[in-house]
């Protein structure tokens, strides 16, 4: 069987016509990976987002898998351009529109990497290759698990107390999400932060508003919940990144 063959025909004919996001790049890119078996078959649409599209896979002995897609022709890489351009790590990059998106997909394998080598609760990054990122499945059966803001808890102390101390190891490790927020984690039996693609390190020249923004919006969040959240986070992170 080819690999087009591997996509299933009806999700690659809907994939083409509405979401553009296939182009023979990216059909290029996942042939790639099913060559070297990291996947064997593409399944359907998870998400769709203004910067990439994110798919189900499976792999050889049927495991799920999460494919996240960034778009080339159809994204703002503007507006990824100014997280990239305060970034020391990816100073080099071209201002164009395939370098930058490429550069974003490798930056959130990175992101996630550090993030998962520092025992953080995130999907475990895979493969990369051009634009598909390959993450572990958060979810069941191709279904993602659903986001934090769709959940209803009935300790909701607990939850956001999980929470801070993913937000704890993150600072441990130098890196700020800088857009963590209640449509960001998933939740699978326990807080899953996800889209790490804007975060930046420590040596970013706006890490602490980044920060800053991050303990005001899962602060501010867990409020509207009566929860009693911690009024000294942001100086307890700042410290743990010595900023």
């Amino acid at each position: 069987m080819t690999g087009e063959g591997l996509i299933r025909d009806e999700f690659l004919t809907e994939f083409k016509i509405e979401s553009k996001i296939f182009d023979k790049r990216t059909l290029f890119a996942i042939f790639k990976l099913i060559k070297k078996g990291i996947i064997k078959s593409v399944e359907g649409v998870v998400k769709e987002g203004k910067e990439s599209v994110v798919v189900s896979a499976r792999t050889k002995v049927g495991d799920w898998l999460s494919l996240k897609i960034y778009r080339v022709e159809y994204t703002d890489f503007k507006s990824m351009w100014k997280y990239l351009a305060g970034d020391p790590r990816f100073d080099h990059v071209r201002k164009n529109k395939r370098s930058v998106v490429l550069t974003w997909a490798k930056r959130e394998f990175k992101n996630l990497k550090i993030a998962f080598d520092n025992e953080v609760c995130c999907p475990k990054p895979i493969a990369l290759n051009e634009n598909v990122l390959v993450t572990e499945f958060i979810g069941e059966n191709g279904k993602q698990a659903p986001r934090l803001i769709d959940v209803k808890f009935e300790d909701s102390q607990e939850v956001y107390d999980l929470i801070i101390e993913e937000m704890k190891k993150l600072a441990k490790a130098n890196l700020i999400h800088t857009d963590l927020s209640p449509y960001n984690i998933l939740v699978f039996n326990k807080p899953y932060l996800i889209d790490f693609s804007q975060a930046v390190t420590e040596k970013h020249p706006s890490a602490e508003e980044f920060l800053q923004r991050d303990v005001q919006n899962i602060n501010s969040y867990f409020r509207k919940l009566n929860v009693k959240t911690d009024e000294n986070l942001f100086d307890e992170l700042k410290k743990l990144m010595k900023l």
